[in-house]
Order: C-alpha cells, then structure tokens, then sequence
C-alpha cells in the first residue's frame, strides 16, 4: 500500500514539471520564463501529503490488554440458634444447634 502512495504521488510531481518549458515566450532566441501556472504547489502538496502518510503508518502500536474483574460471591450470613447441651443418662453430653 505505501509503494502505491508513493508511486502516485511521485507521478503527480513529477508530471507537474514535466512541462516547465512550454510555459516561457521566446524573444530573438532567448528565452523568457513565463510561468506554467503549477509553480511549487504540487512538490509542497506532495511533501505534506507524504509527512501525513509517513506519520500514519508509523505511528506505534499500542495493545492494551484487557481488565479481568474477579468478583467474590457474596457472603451470605447465616442466622443459627444458641447452642443447648443435653445430658444422657448414660453420662454422655451432647451440644446442638440449628442454622438458616
């Protein structure tokens, strides 16, 4: 793509000069420059043009990754009963509860 560019701004240059002579008026065998109305617009277009292709296509890359949230699930309270030891006759004591 940039050899396309280039190519086709060097072919608009360069054909704007390629008639520079035919523009003057010849006086007794000298020659008198009269201007062929193109002038230094198309090299200085053509310099513009090329320092903005220059800058967009060497502009650097720049990747950003992308953010990973990690969100913990919500705790969830759980509401319980006081704990209640119960004696056996056997001896054996046992300790309980009920949570929601």
């Amino acid at each position: 793509m940039k050899k396309i560019i280039t190519l086709v701004l060097l072919t608009v240059s360069v054909s704007a000069f390629a008639d520079w002579h035919h523009g003057g008026h010849h006086n007794g065998g000298h020659h008198r420059g009269g201007g062929n109305g193109w002038g230094w617009g198309p090299v200085l277009g053509g310099a513009v043009a090329g320092a903005v292709i220059y800058d967009i296509y060497n502009r650097p890359i720049v990747v950003q990754q992308p953010q990973i949230v990690v969100q913990n699930p919500p705790v969830q309270m759980q509401t319980c009963t006081p704990w209640t030891e119960t004696q056996h006759p056997d001896g054996n004591i046992t300790r309980t509860r009920t949570c929601q």
